[in-house]
C-alpha cells in the first residue's frame, strides 16, 4: 500500500520536474494535490481514532463483564443481640483429645462454682466452639437447639448443686412465671435430647456435669454432660447426648457473659 506524502514532498518534486521538462504546473493545480493529500491525511487519522476508541472501549467493557461475572461473598446472617462469641475448637491433638472415663465421670475438671460463670450469679450464652454465629436455645417448641437469630430463649443462668451438676436455668422465665430448666429427653430409639422442664432441683434428669476442658476463666472451654452422656452436635439430628465409649469427644462450648442474672 502507498503510503502518502508530504505536501512539501510534492512541491519539491514538481519543482524538479519543471526543471527537468521546463513546464511548471498551474498554482491551482498544485495547491489542488495539496488539499488532496491534507483531506486523505485528515480522514486517515480520524479512522484511526475511531478504531483506538473502539479498542479502548471494548477493553473496558470486557474488564466490567468480568468484574460482573464474580460472585460476590456472601456470608451467614448475624445474630441480633449481644450473645455471640468468639469461635474455635480447643487446640488440642487427636492424641491428647480427652475421651469418657471409664468410670463415667466427666471429662476435663470439673467447673468450680468459684467460677464466675456457673456460679447462679451470671447470664450467659452457651456457644458451641464450632458454631459460626450460633447460640443456644430452647426453642418454641421445647427442644434445645442452635439459632443464628433471635429465635426461642438463649441465655441461661447456670446455677451449682451438689457433687459438682448444675442446674441450667433459661433466664427468661415461662408465661406463667415459672422457671424453665434443661432436662433430659428420652425418645425410644433415637438418640437422648435436651428439652424444657419446669425447674426441679431433685430430679436427676435435670443434673448436668459442667467440665472446664482447656483455658481458664473467660476463656475456658467447657463439655457438657448427664450421666456420662455428652451434649454433642450431629450434622443431621442437631445437639444431642451421645454417650462416648471409646469414641473422642468432638462438641466444646463457650460461656459468654451477659450481665448479672435477673433475680
Amino acid at each position: 500500500m502507498r503510503s502518502e506524502r508530504d505536501p512539501e514532498e510534492v512541491l519539491q518534486d514538481m519543482a524538479e520536474h519543471a526543471e527537468r521538462t521546463g513546464r511548471l504546473a498551474a498554482a491551482a493545480d498544485i495547491r489542488r494535490r495539496g488539499d488532496t493529500i491534507r483531506r486523505r491525511r485528515h480522514v486517515t487519522s480520524a479512522a484511526l481514532s475511531v478504531v483506538l476508541i473502539g479498542v479502548v472501549g471494548a477493553g473496558v467493557a470486557a474488564i466490567q463483564f468480568n468484574r460482573a461475572a464474580q460472585p460476590l461473598p456472601i456470608g451467614p446472617a448475624g445474630p441480633t443481640s449481644t450473645v455471640v462469641a468468639p469461635t474455635g475448637s480447643p487446640d488440642v491433638s487427636p492424641d491428647s483429645s480427652p475421651n469418657a472415663s471409664p468410670d463415667g465421670s466427666p471429662i476435663g475438671v470439673p467447673a468450680s462454682s468459684d467460677d464466675p460463670l456457673v456460679s447462679g450469679q451470671r447470664q450467659v450464652a452457651i456457644v458451641r466452639t464450632d458454631a459460626f454465629e450460633s447460640a443456644v436455645s430452647l426453642l418454641d417448641e421445647g427442644r434445645l437447639g442452635e439459632v443464628d437469630g433471635v429465635e426461642g430463649r438463649r441465655l441461661f443462668v447456670i446455677e451449682p448443686q451438689d457433687q459438682n451438676t448444675f442446674l441450667v436455668r433459661a433466664a427468661e422465665p415461662n408465661p406463667d412465671g415459672s422457671d424453665a430448666c434443661w432436662q433430659v429427653v428420652s425418645s425410644g430409639s433415637d438418640p437422648l435430647t435436651v428439652g424444657a422442664a419446669v425447674c426441679a432441683a431433685d430430679d436427676s434428669r435435670q443434673r448436668f456435669a459442667i467440665a472446664v476442658v482447656e483455658g481458664q476463666g473467660e476463656d475456658s472451654v467447657y463439655a457438657i454432660s448427664s450421666n456420662s452422656a455428652y451434649l454433642q452436635n450431629s450434622s443431621t439430628r442437631g445437639l444431642i447426648l451421645e454417650e462416648l465409649g471409646d469414641a473422642t469427644l468432638t462438641t466444646f462450648f463457650r460461656l459468654v457473659d451477659n450481665g448479672s442474672a435477673p433475680r
